[in-house]
Protein backbone atom coordinates (compact mmCIF):
# COMPACT_ATOMS: atom_id res chain seq x y z
CA UNK A 1 0.00 0.00 0.00
CA UNK A 2 1.49 3.45 -1.24
CA UNK A 3 0.63 5.26 2.48
CA UNK A 4 2.10 2.20 4.28
CA UNK A 5 5.17 3.12 2.11
CA UNK A 6 5.46 6.37 2.67
CA UNK A 7 5.51 5.80 5.92
CA UNK A 8 8.36 3.34 5.80
CA UNK A 9 10.64 5.76 3.67
CA UNK A 10 9.77 8.95 5.88
CA UNK A 11 10.89 6.51 9.05
CA UNK A 12 14.16 5.14 7.40
CA UNK A 13 15.09 8.99 6.37
CA UNK A 14 14.69 10.10 9.82
CA UNK A 15 16.89 7.46 11.33
CA UNK A 16 19.49 8.05 8.84
CA UNK A 17 19.73 11.86 9.32
CA UNK A 18 19.53 10.73 13.30
CA UNK A 19 22.37 8.17 12.66
CA UNK A 20 24.72 10.70 11.19
CA UNK A 21 24.83 8.71 7.79
CA UNK A 22 22.68 11.75 5.81
CA UNK A 23 22.53 15.30 5.83
CA UNK A 24 19.41 16.77 6.31
CA UNK A 25 17.72 19.25 3.51
CA UNK A 26 16.66 22.00 5.62
CA UNK A 27 15.41 23.33 2.87
CA UNK A 28 13.12 20.83 2.18
CA UNK A 29 12.38 20.84 5.81
CA UNK A 30 13.70 17.63 7.01
CA UNK A 31 13.88 18.12 10.69
CA UNK A 32 13.60 14.17 11.84
CA UNK A 33 11.51 14.53 14.40
CA UNK A 34 8.72 16.14 11.92
CA UNK A 35 9.52 13.00 9.62
CA UNK A 36 8.74 11.04 12.37
CA UNK A 37 5.39 12.73 13.04
CA UNK A 38 4.44 12.97 9.44
CA UNK A 39 5.17 9.46 9.06
CA UNK A 40 2.86 8.36 11.87
CA UNK A 41 0.31 9.93 10.21
CA UNK A 42 0.52 8.27 7.00
CA UNK A 43 0.69 4.98 9.12
CA UNK A 44 -2.67 6.15 11.06
CA UNK A 45 -4.36 6.70 7.77
CA UNK A 46 -3.43 3.69 6.30
CA UNK A 47 -4.57 1.63 9.18
CA UNK A 48 -7.86 3.80 9.10
CA UNK A 49 -8.05 2.35 5.68
CA UNK A 50 -6.99 -1.28 6.23
CA UNK A 51 -9.81 -1.26 9.36
CA UNK A 52 -12.47 -0.17 7.29
CA UNK A 53 -11.42 -2.74 4.44
CA UNK A 54 -11.25 -5.66 6.94
CA UNK A 55 -14.55 -4.51 7.91
CA UNK A 56 -15.98 -4.86 4.40
CA UNK A 57 -13.99 -7.63 4.11
CA UNK A 58 -16.01 -9.62 6.73
CA UNK A 59 -19.17 -8.20 6.40
CA UNK A 60 -19.27 -9.62 2.58
CA UNK A 61 -18.00 -13.20 3.72
CA UNK A 62 -20.77 -12.83 6.22
CA UNK A 63 -23.10 -12.15 3.36
CA UNK A 64 -22.06 -14.40 0.71
CA UNK A 65 -22.07 -17.66 2.87
CA UNK A 66 -25.82 -18.55 2.55
CA UNK A 67 -24.97 -18.11 -0.83
CA UNK A 68 -22.14 -20.54 -1.03
CA UNK A 69 -24.23 -22.85 0.95
CA UNK A 70 -26.84 -22.90 -1.36
CA UNK A 71 -25.20 -23.30 -4.65
CA UNK A 72 -22.84 -26.05 -2.61
CA UNK A 73 -26.17 -27.86 -2.29
CA UNK A 74 -27.04 -27.53 -6.19
CA UNK A 75 -23.92 -28.39 -7.34
CA UNK A 76 -24.97 -32.22 -7.45
CA UNK A 77 -27.63 -31.22 -10.15
CA UNK A 78 -25.53 -29.34 -12.41
CA UNK A 79 -24.19 -30.63 -15.64
CA UNK A 80 -21.71 -29.91 -18.20
CA UNK A 81 -23.93 -29.85 -21.12
CA UNK A 82 -24.87 -26.23 -20.35
CA UNK A 83 -21.15 -25.22 -19.49
CA UNK A 84 -19.46 -23.24 -22.20
CA UNK A 85 -17.00 -24.85 -24.29
CA UNK A 86 -13.47 -22.96 -23.83
CA UNK A 87 -11.88 -20.40 -26.11
CA UNK A 88 -10.08 -21.33 -29.16
CA UNK A 89 -8.50 -18.48 -29.79
CA UNK A 90 -5.11 -19.56 -28.92
CA UNK A 91 -5.06 -17.51 -25.67
CA UNK A 92 -6.48 -13.77 -27.14
CA UNK A 93 -9.68 -12.84 -24.81
CA UNK A 94 -12.90 -12.49 -26.92
CA UNK A 95 -15.53 -10.11 -26.69
CA UNK A 96 -17.57 -12.22 -24.37
CA UNK A 97 -14.67 -12.48 -21.70
CA UNK A 98 -14.94 -11.05 -18.25
CA UNK A 99 -11.85 -9.48 -16.72
CA UNK A 100 -11.74 -8.78 -13.11
CA UNK A 101 -8.95 -7.70 -10.58
CA UNK A 102 -8.09 -9.68 -7.37
CA UNK A 103 -8.04 -7.52 -4.35
CA UNK A 104 -5.98 -9.45 -1.52
CA UNK A 105 -8.32 -9.36 2.02
CA UNK A 106 -7.48 -7.32 4.80
CA UNK A 107 -6.32 -9.82 7.50
CA UNK A 108 -5.71 -9.25 11.41
CA UNK A 109 -2.00 -9.58 10.26
CA UNK A 110 -2.08 -6.95 7.68
CA UNK A 111 -3.75 -4.90 10.29
CA UNK A 112 -0.20 -5.96 13.19
CA UNK A 113 1.82 -4.96 10.52
CA UNK A 114 1.12 -1.49 10.39
CA UNK A 115 0.47 -1.45 14.05
CA UNK A 116 3.92 -2.63 14.66
CA UNK A 117 5.21 -0.12 12.46
CA UNK A 118 4.05 3.01 14.15
CA UNK A 119 5.26 1.06 17.67
CA UNK A 120 8.64 1.17 15.85
CA UNK A 121 8.63 4.58 14.76
CA UNK A 122 7.59 5.41 17.75
CA UNK A 123 10.50 3.67 19.42
CA UNK A 124 12.93 5.86 17.30
CA UNK A 125 11.43 8.83 18.32
CA UNK A 126 11.90 8.67 21.47
CA UNK A 127 15.64 7.46 20.66
CA UNK A 128 15.91 11.01 19.19
CA UNK A 129 14.36 12.60 22.33
CA UNK A 130 16.57 10.90 24.52
CA UNK A 131 19.30 12.67 22.70
CA UNK A 132 18.55 15.81 22.33
CA UNK A 133 17.19 15.94 26.31
CA UNK A 134 14.55 19.41 25.73
CA UNK A 135 11.67 17.52 24.54
CA UNK A 136 8.77 16.43 26.22
CA UNK A 137 7.98 13.06 25.46
CA UNK A 138 4.52 12.71 27.15
CA UNK A 139 2.72 12.63 23.72
CA UNK A 140 4.52 9.65 22.82
CA UNK A 141 3.12 7.75 25.87
CA UNK A 142 -0.30 9.51 25.01
CA UNK A 143 -0.45 8.25 21.01
CA UNK A 144 0.71 4.99 22.42
CA UNK A 145 -1.85 3.79 25.27
CA UNK A 146 -4.49 3.45 22.98
CA UNK A 147 -2.29 1.50 20.17
CA UNK A 148 -0.36 -1.20 22.97
CA UNK A 149 -3.33 -1.33 24.97
CA UNK A 150 -6.27 -2.21 22.59
CA UNK A 151 -5.96 -2.27 19.40
CA UNK A 152 -2.15 -3.98 18.62
CA UNK A 153 -3.22 -6.71 21.63
CA UNK A 154 -6.48 -7.61 19.74
CA UNK A 155 -4.50 -7.75 16.32
CA UNK A 156 -2.17 -9.96 17.68
CA UNK A 157 -4.49 -12.61 19.70
CA UNK A 158 -5.60 -13.48 16.18
CA UNK A 159 -2.09 -14.37 14.83
CA UNK A 160 0.95 -16.55 15.06
CA UNK A 161 2.51 -13.31 16.16
CA UNK A 162 2.48 -12.36 19.79
CA UNK A 163 6.34 -13.66 20.07
CA UNK A 164 7.24 -10.36 17.75
CA UNK A 165 4.24 -8.15 18.96
CA UNK A 166 6.20 -8.98 22.55
CA UNK A 167 9.38 -7.95 21.51
CA UNK A 168 8.50 -4.91 19.85
CA UNK A 169 6.66 -3.87 22.57
CA UNK A 170 9.00 -4.01 24.80
CA UNK A 171 11.92 -2.61 23.26
CA UNK A 172 9.58 0.79 22.50
CA UNK A 173 8.60 0.38 26.57
CA UNK A 174 12.40 0.88 26.87
CA UNK A 175 13.28 3.26 24.72
CA UNK A 176 10.21 5.95 26.27
CA UNK A 177 11.71 5.09 29.47
CA UNK A 178 15.00 5.81 28.06
CA UNK A 179 13.14 8.85 26.89
CA UNK A 180 11.71 9.91 30.33
CA UNK A 181 15.51 9.59 31.81
CA UNK A 182 17.08 11.46 28.90
CA UNK A 183 14.56 14.55 29.33
CA UNK A 184 14.33 14.33 32.98
CA UNK A 185 11.01 12.85 33.73
CA UNK A 186 11.97 9.95 35.51
CA UNK A 187 15.31 9.22 37.68
CA UNK A 188 17.78 6.01 37.55
CA UNK A 189 16.00 3.55 39.60
CA UNK A 190 12.15 4.61 37.88
CA UNK A 191 14.09 3.75 34.26
CA UNK A 192 15.84 0.44 35.25
CA UNK A 193 12.74 -0.55 36.75
CA UNK A 194 10.58 -0.17 33.44
CA UNK A 195 13.68 -2.37 31.58
CA UNK A 196 13.02 -5.20 33.95
CA UNK A 197 9.28 -5.22 33.85
CA UNK A 198 9.75 -4.85 29.73
CA UNK A 199 11.25 -8.02 29.49
CA UNK A 200 10.36 -10.04 32.80
CA UNK A 201 7.95 -12.46 30.81
CA UNK A 202 9.73 -12.60 27.73
CA UNK A 203 13.15 -13.78 29.50
CA UNK A 204 12.01 -15.89 32.28
CA UNK A 205 12.31 -19.11 30.50
CA UNK A 206 16.07 -18.17 29.56
CA UNK A 207 15.22 -20.26 26.01
CA UNK A 208 14.61 -17.01 23.73
CA UNK A 209 18.09 -15.72 22.09
CA UNK A 210 16.14 -12.69 20.77
CA UNK A 211 14.62 -11.13 24.14
CA UNK A 212 17.97 -12.28 25.29
CA UNK A 213 19.84 -10.20 23.27
CA UNK A 214 16.90 -7.56 22.79
CA UNK A 215 16.88 -7.13 26.14
CA UNK A 216 21.04 -6.76 27.09
CA UNK A 217 20.77 -4.08 23.96
CA UNK A 218 18.55 -1.88 26.51
CA UNK A 219 20.89 -2.31 29.35
CA UNK A 220 23.71 -0.74 27.11
CA UNK A 221 21.51 2.03 26.17
CA UNK A 222 20.91 2.71 30.10
CA UNK A 223 24.51 2.86 30.27
CA UNK A 224 25.51 5.15 27.52
CA UNK A 225 22.24 7.46 28.77
CA UNK A 226 23.63 7.75 32.44
CA UNK A 227 26.92 8.49 30.86
CA UNK A 228 25.63 11.24 29.48
CA UNK A 229 23.60 12.34 32.44
CA UNK A 230 26.84 12.38 34.18
CA UNK A 231 28.19 14.74 31.37
CA UNK A 232 26.07 17.04 32.06
CA UNK A 233 25.99 17.09 35.63
CA UNK A 234 28.55 19.13 38.31
CA UNK A 235 29.64 18.66 41.39
CA UNK A 236 28.26 15.10 41.98
CA UNK A 237 29.51 13.88 45.38
CA UNK A 238 31.62 10.90 45.95
CA UNK A 239 28.84 8.95 47.37
CA UNK A 240 26.18 9.43 44.85
CA UNK A 241 29.17 8.42 42.18
CA UNK A 242 29.84 5.16 43.53
CA UNK A 243 26.13 4.61 44.28
CA UNK A 244 25.66 5.09 40.25
CA UNK A 245 28.62 3.39 39.44
CA UNK A 246 27.29 0.26 41.27
CA UNK A 247 23.76 0.73 38.77
CA UNK A 248 25.73 0.39 35.88
CA UNK A 249 27.89 -1.91 36.57
CA UNK A 250 24.99 -4.21 37.64
CA UNK A 251 23.17 -3.42 34.51
CA UNK A 252 26.65 -4.25 32.43
CA UNK A 253 26.65 -7.83 34.09
CA UNK A 254 23.31 -8.08 33.36
CA UNK A 255 23.77 -7.54 29.87
CA UNK A 256 26.99 -9.68 29.66
CA UNK A 257 24.92 -12.56 31.56
CA UNK A 258 22.03 -12.50 28.64
CA UNK A 259 24.11 -12.55 26.30
CA UNK A 260 25.96 -15.48 27.03
CA UNK A 261 22.67 -17.51 27.97
CA UNK A 262 21.29 -16.41 24.37
CA UNK A 263 24.76 -17.38 22.61
CA UNK A 264 24.55 -21.02 24.26
CA UNK A 265 20.73 -21.37 22.73
CA UNK A 266 20.57 -24.11 20.28
CA UNK A 267 20.21 -22.69 16.80
CA UNK A 268 20.87 -19.27 17.60
CA UNK A 269 21.70 -16.65 15.29
CA UNK A 270 24.23 -14.28 14.00
CA UNK A 271 26.77 -15.78 16.83
CA UNK A 272 29.76 -13.35 15.56
CA UNK A 273 27.73 -10.20 16.89
CA UNK A 274 26.77 -11.80 20.17
CA UNK A 275 30.65 -12.38 20.82
CA UNK A 276 31.40 -8.68 19.59
CA UNK A 277 28.58 -7.62 22.04
CA UNK A 278 30.24 -9.38 24.81
CA UNK A 279 33.56 -7.70 23.67
CA UNK A 280 31.86 -4.39 23.92
CA UNK A 281 30.57 -5.16 27.53
CA UNK A 282 33.47 -6.01 28.77
CA UNK A 283 34.80 -2.77 27.38
CA UNK A 284 32.00 -0.70 29.02
CA UNK A 285 32.55 -2.19 32.28
CA UNK A 286 36.48 -1.37 32.24
CA UNK A 287 35.94 2.26 31.49
CA UNK A 288 33.71 2.41 35.06
CA UNK A 289 37.74 2.42 36.11
CA UNK A 290 38.33 5.78 35.14
CA UNK A 291 37.05 9.53 35.66
CA UNK A 292 34.89 10.46 36.69
CA UNK A 293 33.33 7.34 37.44
CA UNK A 294 36.63 5.69 39.05
CA UNK A 295 34.70 2.81 40.34
CA UNK A 296 37.20 0.73 42.69
CA UNK A 297 35.73 -2.74 41.36
CA UNK A 298 35.81 -1.66 37.60
CA UNK A 299 39.57 0.11 38.18
CA UNK A 300 41.47 -3.28 39.68
CA UNK A 301 40.13 -5.59 37.34
CA UNK A 302 40.93 -3.72 34.19
CA UNK A 303 43.69 -6.22 33.15
CA UNK A 304 40.97 -9.57 33.62
CA UNK A 305 37.79 -7.32 31.76
CA UNK A 306 40.81 -6.08 29.05
CA UNK A 307 41.42 -9.95 28.65
CA UNK A 308 37.98 -11.38 28.54
CA UNK A 309 37.30 -8.58 26.10
CA UNK A 310 40.42 -10.04 23.52
CA UNK A 311 38.68 -13.60 24.22
CA UNK A 312 35.68 -12.34 22.96
CA UNK A 313 36.60 -10.49 19.77
CA UNK A 314 38.73 -13.19 18.77
CA UNK A 315 36.40 -15.76 19.30
CA UNK A 316 34.08 -13.23 17.15
CA UNK A 317 35.96 -13.45 14.28
CA UNK A 318 37.05 -16.93 13.99
CA UNK A 319 32.87 -17.48 14.02
CA UNK A 320 32.65 -14.51 11.40
CA UNK A 321 35.37 -15.98 9.12
CA UNK A 322 33.41 -19.59 9.09
CA UNK A 323 30.29 -18.02 8.52
CA UNK A 324 31.95 -15.52 5.55
CA UNK A 325 30.61 -12.59 7.49
CA UNK A 326 33.24 -9.93 6.56
CA UNK A 327 32.21 -7.08 7.83
CA UNK A 328 31.60 -9.11 11.23
CA UNK A 329 34.98 -10.30 11.22
CA UNK A 330 37.09 -7.30 10.00
CA UNK A 331 35.51 -5.71 12.92
CA UNK A 332 36.30 -8.19 15.36
CA UNK A 333 39.85 -8.32 14.42
CA UNK A 334 40.60 -4.84 14.96
CA UNK A 335 38.74 -4.64 18.21
CA UNK A 336 40.80 -7.84 19.39
CA UNK A 337 43.89 -5.56 18.23
CA UNK A 338 42.81 -2.90 20.06
CA UNK A 339 42.05 -4.50 23.18
CA UNK A 340 45.57 -6.67 23.04
CA UNK A 341 47.27 -3.05 22.64
CA UNK A 342 46.27 -1.78 25.48
CA UNK A 343 47.31 -4.68 27.38
CA UNK A 344 50.94 -4.36 25.80
CA UNK A 345 50.61 -6.27 22.22
CA UNK A 346 51.01 -3.37 19.60
CA UNK A 347 51.86 -5.79 16.83
CA UNK A 348 48.70 -6.95 17.25
CA UNK A 349 47.56 -3.76 16.06
CA UNK A 350 50.19 -2.74 13.90
CA UNK A 351 48.85 -6.03 11.72
CA UNK A 352 45.18 -5.11 12.17
CA UNK A 353 45.84 -1.94 10.56
CA UNK A 354 48.05 -3.29 7.76
CA UNK A 355 45.61 -6.15 6.70
CA UNK A 356 42.64 -3.98 7.24
CA UNK A 357 43.31 -0.12 7.45
CA UNK A 358 39.96 1.40 5.89
CA UNK A 359 37.94 -0.89 8.07
CA UNK A 360 40.11 -0.70 11.22
CA UNK A 361 39.87 3.08 10.68
CA UNK A 362 36.21 2.84 10.99
CA UNK A 363 35.97 0.61 13.85
CA UNK A 364 38.35 2.84 15.60
CA UNK A 365 36.30 5.65 15.27
CA UNK A 366 33.40 4.58 16.27
CA UNK A 367 34.65 2.84 19.30
CA UNK A 368 35.68 6.59 20.47
CA UNK A 369 32.29 7.86 19.89
CA UNK A 370 30.47 4.76 21.26
CA UNK A 371 32.48 5.20 24.50
CA UNK A 372 34.40 1.97 24.42
CA UNK A 373 37.97 3.60 24.44
CA UNK A 374 39.28 6.06 26.63
CA UNK A 375 41.70 9.31 25.90
CA UNK A 376 44.80 7.74 27.72
CA UNK A 377 43.71 4.78 25.29
CA UNK A 378 44.20 7.07 22.17
CA UNK A 379 47.23 8.38 23.58
CA UNK A 380 48.35 4.71 24.03
CA UNK A 381 47.77 3.24 20.47
CA UNK A 382 49.40 5.95 18.92
CA UNK A 383 47.23 7.03 16.11
CA UNK A 384 47.55 10.51 14.56
CA UNK A 385 43.86 10.82 13.30
CA UNK A 386 42.48 9.46 16.50
CA UNK A 387 43.97 11.78 18.59
CA UNK A 388 43.20 14.81 16.66
CA UNK A 389 39.26 13.43 17.21
CA UNK A 390 39.25 12.66 20.81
Amino acid sequence: MIVSNTGQVLTSLAELIVEGRQQPDTAAGEDPLQLFQEALGFFQRCLSLQEYQFTQFEADACASAPETMEFDELAGDTTTSNAPEPSQSNGEPSDDDTWAMIREPVTHSTLLDTLLAQVETLTSVCGLLSVQGDSDPSWVQQYSQHLLQDRIVVAAKETDRQHETGLTQAKFKCALADAGFGTSRVDIYVYEREIAAAYEHLTASGHDPQALCDRADAEVVFNASIERYLGQRIGISLEESTRISVVRWKHLTKALDSLTAAGKLPGVKNLPRIQLRRGDCEMFRRRLGSAPSNYDIASKSEPTLLKNAEIYYRGAARLAKAEAATDEEGEALAKEAIAADILANPSRLRESIAIHRLRSQEVFEDMIEEGLLLRHDIEKLGIEDLKKQA
